[in-house]
């Protein structure tokens, strides 16, 4: 009886915190609808008043108008997904890669040594000075998109993953060892599993890199893409339509970091966050 009225107590005290987190999250939410909407509120007005020329803050109806024909005509929704597709392309095969690597490097510590200088070294050049050479490699098109994509985002989602993988809890591990694990078995059940918050840490940022490279493949040789019609507007004086890819560019920044922690949470999804801890 005394274990069923335990049980029960456990799960009305869970329910609540899912509802008291429900609740915190909502408040959020609304908080930065209201800040949003003051600050294109604050906008519009700057730019109605003539406070602030149209060739530095259009007014945010004129942008939202230029929106909407552009996903109308389909002009906006050919250029989105060009740089979705190569966005995501580069962004998996980058990611895969990192984890792999991170994950030999992790179990071969003298390969690390001999390789972190190379890393580094390749990670300190910048990309769009690199993008010249990988379109002369590739071509103008898709292949060369997705390649410096992939060399945006590789260097943090490797770096994150490979600290993450030496991190090993002590007591777990010196478990395994007892129970006579192999080291793949080690892999799975310990190391992979701790390093789950620093590789979606990894992801987190290389998802807006590999956004950030995307743009960068696009202004240096692309006919396609949100990067590719900006330069376009910019070519016509066309603030507003300059905005309006910008817009375009952030949503989908918002989209993949919303995408990165629906994952994490079916993943990773017994790792605690301490910043919803209430005492």
């Amino acid at each position: 009886m005394a274990l069923e009225q335990r049980a029960q107590a456990t799960t009305a005290g869970t329910a609540a915190a899912i509802r008291a987190r429900k609740k915190f999250i909502t408040a959020e939410g609304l908080a930065s609808t209201g800040l949003a909407v003051a600050l294109v509120a604050a906008a519009q007005m700057a730019s109605s008043y003539g406070l602030v020329s149209d060739l530095i803050l259009p007014k945010p109806s004129t942008v939202a108008a230029v929106l909407v024909e552009g996903f109308a005509s389909g002009y906006y929704v050919e250029h989105t997904l060009s740089t979705l597709t190569s966005l995501l392309s580069g962004f998996v095969a980058a990611s895969l890669f990192a984890i792999a690597l991170a994950g030999v490097l992790s179990a071969i510590p003298a390969l690390e040594r001999i390789l972190t200088p190379f890393l580094v070294a390749f990670q300190s050049l910048p990309k769009i000075a690199l993008a010249p050479l990988i379109i002369i490699w590739f071509g103008f098109g898709a292949p060369a998109k997705i390649v410096i994509v992939a060399t945006s985002c590789f260097f943090p989602v490797l770096i994150n993953a490979l600290q993450g993988l030496k991190i090993r809890e002590r007591d777990r591990y010196e478990l395994l060892r007892s129970l006579g694990a192999t080291k793949w078995q080690m892999f799975v059940h310990l190391r992979l599993p701790d390093a789950l918050p620093y590789i979606f840490a990894g992801l987190h940022v290389g998802a807006i890199f590999a956004l950030i490279g995307s743009v960068v493949a696009e202004f240096v040789g692309s006919g396609q893409g949100i990067g590719y019609a900006m330069l376009a507007a910019k070519a016509q004086f066309d603030v507003a339509g300059v905005y309006a890819c910008l817009i375009i560019l952030m949503a989908l920044g918002i989209a993949l970091h919303a995408l990165m922690a629906a994952l994490e949470r079916h993943v990773a999804f017994w790792v605690e966050d301490l910043s919803r801890v209430t005492a």
